[in-house]
């Protein structure tokens, strides 16, 4: 019954996105809205293109679901709640309602920080919380482009900073994210989700800003390091995992 649920939450999502990628949502795809807006933020196209793989993953982590588990209720209701705010983001999204869209990510990203969390360590494998990682560094990737598309939208002078310092920050926050995964939780997925999109952002506007540009290659590289140095196979002196 538990695994039951858990697929129909699932589904619900994979159905979400499939009509996204249509235009029966107010006759456009989710791509071409992002496109409507010049955010410098924004990826370019085919970094979307890792959405289903994503999903191939988490169809895998309903199927080797432990429902057995003392704490599987706790994981099936925040799976549930990131399923049904994730879904909710779409009709939001291609609708205009840019600010109710920003909530819905932001709401998915911290039941899927809660459901993450609910894994220890030693449970980072594709049956336990690499999946959940997965779905979790893309919501949060995409709550922060959210916000960015929402703040452009209402015309927001973003503290009176430029949109190129703005954008700067950005990424350095999220990159400093990635690093705080990679040495407190030995997680390589997150970095690698957000390696994946700081590339489709250079793709997206080359040289156009180059302040962006350069800042964005050389936090890329500052997350590789920090993969490969806080790596789960590297040498630790303690074991066990931080309260956040």
């Amino acid at each position: 019954m538990k695994k039951m649920i858990l697929a129909f939450a699932f589904l619900l999502l994979t159905a979400a996105l499939t009509i996204s990628n249509s235009t029966l949502l107010n006759g456009m795809t989710t791509i071409e809205i992002a496109h409507k807006l010049p955010i410098l933020l924004m990826p370019a196209d085919f970094t979307f293109f890792i959405r289903p793989i994503i999903f191939v993953f988490l169809a895998y982590w309903v199927v080797k679901f432990n429902s057995g588990d003392l704490i599987s209720t706790k994981r099936i209701v925040l799976f549930i709640i990131a399923c049904l705010t994730n879904s909710a983001w779409f009709p939001f999204w291609h609708f205009g309602y840019f600010g109710w869209a920003c909530l819905s990510t932001l709401v998915g990203a911290f039941s899927l920080y809660a459901l993450y969390r609910s894994y220890p360590s030693k449970q980072n494998s594709w049956g336990h919380r690499v999946p959940i990682a997965l779905l979790f560094s893309w919501t949060l990737i995409s709550f922060v482009v959210n916000a960015n598309y929402l703040i452009v939208w209402d015309e927001w002078n973003r503290l009176g900073l430029s949109s190129v310092l703005w954008t700067i920050i950005n990424l350095t926050l999220l990159a400093a994210i990635a690093l705080h995964f990679s040495y407190h939780h030995r997680d390589w997925i997150i970095s690698t989700i957000f390696i994946w999109v700081f590339f489709g952002i250079l793709v997206n506007i080359q040289f156009e800003e180059l302040f962006v540009t350069l800042s964005t290659l050389f936090l890329i590289v500052i997350m590789i390091i920090g993969m490969f140095m806080f790596s789960p196979s590297a040498p630790s002196k303690k074991n066990e995992e931080t309260s956040f």
